[in-house]
């Protein structure tokens, strides 16, 4: 009886151990999932500049690269990003091609779902659009052209593919 009791105190004991090891990364792997590809990391930036900016997105390519220059090379890292190579973050992984993005939209602080990020591209027909609410979904070629025209956020663009 004393030897099971042993056994269990052990396995308790590195139960706690093992929890402890992999629970104290949990902010670090929220926030690199939030981060987990090019589109996100962009769409996150976007974000932030219209939050330093009156919820204004930057007017130009030119601003936005800017900002992300003048960020935080430390929270650069903490998303996935070198700060020395921030121009390759306007670069898709999946077609290797430069992305798309709508600059000037106006955001909220109550949030919003617009769409801002672009594949220029895609795959099989299908483009990957980043929304400002950190989703991201992949369109065929007419819903691209109405949300990059910002016929649509990406609420109303879902509402409307559900009821055709």
């Amino acid at each position: 009886m004393q030897a099971i009791r042993n056994q269990l105190l052990i396995v308790f004991v590195l139960s706690l151990t093992l929890v402890g090891c992999f629970s104290g990364n949990s902010a670090e792997n929220s926030l690199a999932g939030l981060n987990s590809n090019n589109i996100k990391r962009l769409v996150n930036l976007y974000f932030t500049y219209q939050q330093q900016n009156n919820w204004e997105g930057p007017e130009d390519e030119e601003a936005f690269k800017a900002f992300i220059r003048e960020y935080s090379p430390r929270k650069l890292e903490r998303i996935g990003i070198d700060p020395a190579k921030t121009d390759e973050l306007f670069v898709n992984e999946r077609d290797g091609e430069p992305f798309q993005i709508r600059y000037g939209v106006k955001g909220s602080m109550m949030g919003c779902s617009k769409p801002v990020v672009f594949e220029s591209v895609g795959i099989d027909g299908k483009k990957m659009i980043g929304f400002l609410d950190n989703s991201e979904r992949e369109v065929g070629q007419s819903e691209f052209d109405d949300l990059w025209q910002g016929g649509a956020d990406g609420e109303e663009a879902a509402r409307d593919r559900d009821n055709s």
